[in-house]
């Protein structure tokens, strides 16, 4: 009986400990890994420089707005030479969201590439909105919309609505960096 109890106690012990010790990589991880390598464009865009084109928008929409932290965006542009990195990078993203914690709102095949927008939180307070685009002739990019209890209803409200403060230098970099963009 004493044999019987250590052995469940030892494949208990295995177990929390498997669970515990997730290996897939995270989105925010693989961003911050990517960051170092020099083949990936990366910004971040604070929330301050988001304002709305008009100001005469729902109090909810403004609301949603001020839930929103930050953007980033990550991109690989295909070239010549590093069409192998393209590819394993791409699955590696596609591998990341397919994790159950990620849910799709929403996923486009346009021919060449394909869009998905998956979402972390609840569907009434999303906390996390990721966008995934993929063209087998330019590349990829990953833009996570960073917040707290977003609602996807007022986000997409504000997608009409939104503007960049043009005189910023973090919009001048991007711009800059998609203009290098062939």
């Amino acid at each position: 009986m004493k044999s019987v109890i250590k052995i469940i106690g030892v494949v208990l012990i295995a177990v929390i400990s498997a669970v515990s010790c997730d290996s897939n990589q995270s989105l925010q991880k693989y961003y911050v890994d990517s960051k170092e390598n020099n083949e990936f464009i990366s910004v971040d865009i604070p929330a301050s420089i988001l304002q709305l084109k008009n100001t005469e928008v729902s109090e909810e929409v403004k609301n949603t707005l001020e839930t929103i932290k930050k953007v980033n965006f990550l991109a690989l542009q295909l070239t010549d030479d590093n069409e192998a990195l393209y590819n394993s990078e791409k699955l590696k993203v596609k591998n990341i969201l397919k994790n159950s914690k990620y849910k799709q709102l929403m996923r486009m095949n346009m021919g060449k590439g394909n869009v998905s927008v998956n979402y972390l939180g609840e569907e009434d307070a999303i906390d996390e909105v990721i966008l995934f685009g993929s063209d087998n002739n330019k590349g990829f990019a990953v833009v996570r919309i960073i917040g707290e209890n977003m609602n996807p209803n007022d986000i997409m409200k504000i997608s009409q609505e939104l503007k960049l403060d043009g005189d910023s230098a973090q919009l001048q970099q991007l711009s800059g960096l998609f203009s290098s963009i062939k």
